[in-house]
């Protein structure tokens, strides 16, 4: 049976660093939030979107997305789970940058336990004065804009680390240090997964 890891922490904490050397490790597939949604987002006929009883505006979300946002956790909630189902019995999957809210981490583990497929999340542990830092370095993208990056932290703030404290009381999240040696932060992760 195939597994299913997610990777989410703070801003720059290396979620796709890390995610592509875990996929690596174990022959799995790495996936981008957000390049998924953005794909999803491309396949639409309409301006909006229709999740539930629910309708999203594509161009607010991903405004909200490039002003230091979060997408809807109901769109990335159901774009990951129809990407589990679509893709869980042919290969190991590696998600970088989900399960960030907790309605989202619900929809992704009811999922999840429908397919009797086992998860485990990883979070990577980063101090602010390190996510300035790599921003300031990376330079390449409106995300890394000083004021951008500040919205950024208090939207992990409020959002994700709610949900970091939601899966640590389930069981299901595995807390690393993500600051720095790449290769060192690769061992830790796979000590503590296997």
């Amino acid at each position: 049976m195939n597994k299913v890891f997610f990777l989410t922490g703070p801003p720059l904490s290396g979620k796709d660093t890390q995610g592509k050397l875990l996929a690596k490790k174990i022959k799995g597939k790495f996936l981008v939030t957000h390049i998924l949604v953005d794909k999803f987002f491309k396949k639409q006929k309409k301006g909006y979107v229709k999740i539930g009883k629910k309708f999203f505006s594509i161009k607010k979300e991903i405004e909200r997305r490039f002003q230091g946002g979060l997408y809807s956790p109901e769109i990335i909630g159901y774009v990951v789970a129809e990407k589990i189902k679509e893709l869980v019995e042919k290969y190991n999957l590696v998600f970088s940058g989900s399960p960030r809210m907790i309605e989202e981490a619900k929809i992704e583990i009811k999922t999840l336990k429908d397919l009797g497929i086992d998860f485990r999340v990883i979070f990577l542990n980063v101090s602010e004065e390190e996510i300035f830092k790599r921003a300031k370095k990376r330079k390449r993208e409106k995300e890394d804009d000083p004021e951008i990056v500040k919205k950024r932290i208090s939207n992990f703030k409020k959002y994700v680390l709610p949900t970091v404290n939601f899966l640590k009381k389930r069981g299901c999240l595995i807390e690393v240090n993500g600051e720095g040696d790449i290769k060192e932060i690769h061992k830790k992760i796979i000590t503590s997964l296997f």
